[in-house]
């Protein structure tokens, strides 16, 4: 009798995440933003901080008083929202960001949250910094005065396990760093943009190839995110796809053997991912028909985009989707 309760005791210790013994990767549940908490060996980063000082009670949530690595992947107001309220209520040893300029009043009050918490500054360069038993290998924008495009990436490495950040990387950002750096194989990707049309290339797909591709993305929001085209790209490879919008907070505990565990705030379902071996990228891409980009790209201040004009975000688009840059924060 005793037996089989052993073996079922022992497959669930197995499946649950050890805390101390992982990195740990929560993509919170944000809404139309980013935010994502690395922890290791008792450190703490946060990557982004979503659009709003309601973050503070999901990092309290966790049991986090205390930020080692503050980033804020560019200005956008969906990345750096939260950011006055965790610098002004969290110890936060450095900050970290593109060094480009924004003109909103919330990069105003971030920068001089940032000047009164005493955090030190630090600019997006060639480097890369130690979380516990982690490292952070920041990746730099390319010259550039576009946020999105002046995104900080970073790829995290914890023994054989990797992930990568992106921020809201577009293609031009995404075909630098392919062309200028190492960009390896990894298991989990944050998808760049959430999950928007240019924020994902065949080429990005192939180079990484991951086993999971989160999306972090608010649901029903009016830009379109995410792209089913991009979906279908990540499926394709083999990666599961997972979104904020229809899970919640997705949270990642890795092992240095590249295994992890997966699990989401709106799911009683744990999944183990068995380490697996990096062969070499070769063989033939997968085809995915490459829509060509709008010819509009008109921005639109006010409203929303409908094809080639813009609309009142109360009226319904009954053309079809595209521009998607045209109403990008």
């Amino acid at each position: 009798m005793f037996g089989p309760i052993r073996i079922a005791l022992a497959a669930v210790l197995i499946a649950l995440p050890l805390r101390a013994q992982q990195l740990e990767l929560h993509f919170l549940d944000v809404g139309q933003g980013d935010a994502i908490v690395i922890r290791e060996g008792g450190k703490t980063a946060l990557v982004d901080a979503g659009r709003s000082s309601r973050i503070m009670l999901q990092v309290q949530g966790l049991g986090i008083d205390a930020v080692d690595l503050l980033v804020a992947s560019h200005n956008h107001a969906d990345h750096i929202g939260g950011m006055a309220a965790i610098l002004g209520s969290t110890g936060v040893r450095y900050y970290l960001d593109n060094g480009v300029p924004h003109t909103s009043a919330t990069y105003q009050r971030t920068i001089e949250a940032v000047a009164a918490s005493g955090a030190q500054y630090l600019r997006a360069s060639h480097r890369t910094i130690t979380l516990g038993s982690a490292q952070l290998r920041v990746l730099p924008p390319p010259p550039s005065r576009d946020q999105n495009n002046s995104s900080v990436g970073l790829l995290v490495e914890y023994g054989e396990f990797r992930a990568l950040l992106t921020g809201d990387s577009e293609l031009y950002e995404l075909r630098h760093w392919l062309n200028t750096e190492a960009i390896p194989r990894v298991q989990v990707v944050k998808v760049a943009h959430h999950g928007s049309w240019n924020g994902t290339s065949v080429e990005w797909v192939e180079r990484t190839r991951p086993q999971l591709a989160v999306i972090s993305v608010g649901a029903r929001n009016s830009y379109g995110h995410p792209s089913p085209r991009v979906i279908v790209q990540w499926e394709m490879v083999g990666a599961r796809v997972r979104r904020t919008d229809e899970e919640g907070t997705i949270s990642i505990f890795a092992n240095k053997d590249g295994s992890f565990v997966d699990r989401s705030e709106r799911s009683d379902t744990t999944r183990v991912i068995s380490a697996r071996p990096f062969e070499n990228n070769t063989g033939l891409s997968p085809y995915v028909p490459q829509e060509a980009a709008p010819a509009c790209c008109k921005v639109c201040t006010v409203g929303k985009a409908c094809g080639n004009s813009c609309i009142s975000r109360s009226y319904t688009c009954h053309q079809a989707p595209g521009c998607a840059c045209d109403a990008r924060p």
